[in-house]
């Protein structure tokens, strides 16, 4: 390991909780907004043409691969690195999994019918959800009648695209490709270049059928670009004052192509690359200012997870709830579910897996 890399993987992350509790309470806001409308209707927060839901998955997806190559860096471990990522988030995927599983579905499901009956079908959502075989499976029965009609634990379609990411980097790392800067850099650049190519392409010709590729590509070259801004911060602007212009610079990019451009992803390429890089100058840099940020529990999974089984509860209990009224009871009991499933159980398990891999990894 060179010194720029020590010095980076040795830099404490006081306020990375605090960040992507944010991030992900963002996201919640997001969808609330619609779930008492329709999955056509714009969020709340949208700003650009864009969703802040939209934006923030991909900000996380950055994160996590800044974070990933970091942990790579520290301990060199492929097994390790995929071990904590494993025991830090598939876990607490299973309590809420069963909590969809033995508390929502026999209250709320529609026709109802016998837990013993339905137990086959039960029994293939929580495998197909807890393996990351199919996290973005349907439960057909629970919240049907929903005017957001989607699936029951929303966002976590994600997971098994994050699963593919952390393997790949994994597998990279273990190859020896992913260990050069150089590489990981071409590889963000390129697969940047191809999603906002195929992205347009495929927006403009209207073929639909290729959306399930998309969302990967938008989803891995946001984890690349997180790698690369790691690898490469080293050659970023030092002072605040560069810092700053750097940041204009990159949300200029994105009014630019928005206020005077035709539509293209690149708008939403520079939108993440703005709150990302902003992201990271929170969690680098303490300051007096984000004192109160620092040394927060890791609620992120709890609330990421928990937001959209929650929502579709309290719109079946109050169905004439208001939109901001849905928001605030939403991300109310949304926190307090994270706050305890932390205590009880992820907080437990993140220790223990600390200790187990002689390291704490940062994912």
């Amino acid at each position: 390991m060179d010194k720029n890399s020590h010095d980076w993987c040795e830099m404490p992350l006081t306020r990375l909780n605090a960040v992507r509790s944010f991030i992900v309470i963002i996201i919640a806001i997001g969808y609330a907004s619609t779930m008492g409308i329709s999955p056509q209707a714009g969020e709340v927060l949208r700003h650009l043409g864009h969703d802040p839901s939209w934006l923030g998955i991909q900000v996380l997806f950055c994160l996590s691969g800044y974070l990933a190559l970091r942990s790579l860096h520290r301990h060199g471990s492929s097994l390790r690195y995929l071990m904590s990522r494993a025991l830090r988030n598939l876990p607490l995927l299973a309590v809420y999994t069963s909590a969809v599983i033995f508390i929502l579905y026999p209250i709320f499901c529609i026709p109802e019918e016998s837990f013993t009956k339905a137990f086959p079908k039960l029994a293939l959502y929580f495998l197909k959800t807890v393996t990351l075989i199919d996290p973005g499976t349907e439960l057909p029965g629970l919240f049907d009648d929903a005017k957001y009609m989607c699936l029951v634990q929303g966002a976590i379609w994600t997971f098994r695209w994050g699963a593919i990411a952390h393997i790949l980097m994994a597998a990279g790392w273990r190859l020896g490709i992913l260990k050069s800067r150089i590489v990981i850099l071409i590889l963000a650049i390129t697969s940047t270049l191809f999603y906002v190519l195929a992205y347009g392409w495929s927006y403009k010709n209207g073929f639909t059928q290729f959306e399930p590729l998309i969302l990967g590509l938008r989803l891995g070259y946001a984890f690349l670009i997180g790698a690369a801004l790691w690898g490469w911060q080293h050659k970023l602007p030092a002072k605040i004052i560069g810092k700053g212009l750097l940041l204009g610079g990159i949300l200029g990019g994105a009014i630019f192509n928005y206020l005077l451009l035709p539509w293209s992803p690149l708008i939403e390429v520079f939108s993440t690359l703005f709150w990302t890089y902003l992201a990271v100058l929170i969690i680098q840099k303490p300051s007096r200012a984000t004192d109160w940020m620092a040394s927060w529990p890791n609620l992120t999974l709890g609330i990421y997870i928990g937001c959209w089984p929650v929502c579709q509860t309290l719109l079946s209990l109050y169905p004439v709830m208001g939109t901001w009224s849905l928001i605030a009871a939403t991300l109310g009991v949304t926190i307090i579910l994270a706050i305890i499933t932390h205590i009880i159980i992820s907080g437990r398990i993140n220790v223990w897996a600390a200790q187990k891999l002689s390291r704490e990894v940062s994912i």
